[in-house]
């Protein structure tokens, strides 16, 4: 009975390891190119080739081999509540800006890209030529800001018309590219996008006319991958990249999806 006992038990482990070593990763992650978009069958972009390299990883270094499941959002506001209310073992790609507010309701991953942030205008606009409430209120005095609540780019926005114009109107926005398609389309707007977003839009819409208020750029902020609370990839992933951020690998998925300059000015240390 007792060798009986003994083969259940070994078995039950085996059952048990094999359990654990093939978990599901959920990745949640908001279409939104070059970070992650859905090409042909599968999931494409900066963040789903830095998710590959940290399963393979897990599988050559931890010898576990996960299986992945990716599920799309084009929703920020949906994509960010999924990732916090999930009970799965989750990662959310979405672009997402580290901050500290946030860390009661999620998990943020050390950061994996740096975060620029411009202030876009009608190629029409007049130019702001320095921070200063005469200079706003001239160009941005008549207009209303596009935003994407929920975000740091909704705080810049915020911050302009608590320091600079308390009677601004807000509009929201589902993403940044929506935002540039209402700035090329109509002078009376403005708002924040990322820096990454802008160059992606007008790499791909040459004849749209938009351009950067350079006086208001935003240089202080980090993106990292979102999880829900207790979630153990946040140890995993800040093991993996604090190599991996070193890894030439790392580089070339940024100048892929980037180019060389984009990539250098984005890269974290």
């Amino acid at each position: 009975m007792k060798s009986v006992a003994a083969i259940i038990f070994v078995c039950f482990c085996s059952i048990c390891c094999f359990s654990q070593a093939n978990d599901t990763l959920y990745i949640h992650y908001l279409d939104h190119p070059p970070f992650a978009t859905l090409e042909g069958s599968s999931p494409k972009g900066i963040e789903v080739d830095i998710i590959n390299e940290y399963l393979l990883w897990q599988k050559t270094v931890k010898k576990t081999n996960p299986i992945l499941k990716y599920i799309a959002f084009t929703d920020p506001e949906l994509f960010y509540a999924s990732v916090k209310n999930s009970s799965h073992n989750t990662i959310g790609l979405g672009a997402v800006t580290i901050a500290p507010e946030k860390s009661k309701e999620i998990e943020f991953t050390t950061s994996y890209l740096k975060n620029v942030a411009f202030c876009i205008s009608n190629g029409n606009a007049t130019d702001i030529k320095a921070k200063t409430q005469p200079e706003i209120i001239k160009t941005f005095g008549s207009m209303t800001a596009l935003t994407v609540t929920n975000t740091t780019l909704n705080k810049y926005v915020n911050e302009i018309k608590k320091s600079y114009l308390p009677e601004l109107k807000l509009i929201a926005e589902p993403s940044g590219t929506k935002i540039l398609d209402e700035i090329a389309r109509n002078i009376l707007y403005f708002g924040y996008v990322d820096a990454i977003t802008f160059w992606f839009y007008v790499k791909n819409n040459p004849t749209k006319f938009v351009k950067i208020q350079k006086p208001l750029i935003q240089t202080k902020e980090e993106f990292g991958f979102i999880l829900p609370k207790g979630c153990n990839q946040k140890i995993l992933f800040n093991e993996f990249f604090t190599a991996f951020k070193k890894n030439k690998n790392y580089h070339l998925i940024l100048e892929k999806h980037l180019g060389s300059y984009m990539g250098q000015i984005m890269a974290v240390n």
